[in-house]
């Protein structure tokens, strides 16, 4: 039986998953570690499980939209992945902050003000790199190998 071949979408909506899952993971350890006194018991696991779905979902999101950025030939192929990159993580961010405030939304009903928390989430990923060039390099890595393996798939 011949396997199923992946399709550059595939591979850009799974590592935009992941590196969504990622960056808010980092985002939050950041956070605690800036509180100093706060134990893991102390956190509110409810509420950081509901984000890192919330996040996989919107970095999935913006991988499956933007995935013809991903994995073009030549020079103007990585410059148009480099930007996909950047879309898509700030995208992710924005979707991913949306669908955390789902729950909320729909319990307590929509008003203006809700925007701005699901604006922020267009800042929420970059943030988490604020003073960490090394998650920077480790981001930059893994859309590099995202972009590698969706030109892959794509040449066959």
């Amino acid at each position: 039986m011949a396997r199923r071949q992946r399709s550059p979408r595939y591979v850009t909506t799974l590592m935009m998953a992941l590196i969504g899952v990622l960056l808010i993971a980092a985002f939050m350890a950041e956070d605690a570690a800036a509180k100093g006194d706060v134990t893991w018991a102390d956190l509110p696991k409810g509420l950081m499980l509901r984000y890192l779905l919330a996040m996989a979902i919107g970095g999935a999101l913006s991988g499956w939209l933007l995935a013809g950025m991903f994995g073009r030939g030549g020079l103007g192929g990585f410059i148009l992945g480099f930007i996909g990159s950047v879309l898509a993580t700030l995208v992710a961010g924005l979707f991913g902050s949306a669908a955390g405030l789902l729950p909320d939304l729909l319990r307590d009903g929509w008003s203006s003000s809700d925007l701005v928390p699901i604006f922020y989430g267009l800042a929420v990923l970059p943030l988490a790199f604020a003073g960490q060039p090394l998650l920077l390099a480790g981001w930059m890595v893994i859309m590099l190998f995202t972009h590698l393996w969706a030109r892959r798939v794509r040449t066959g």
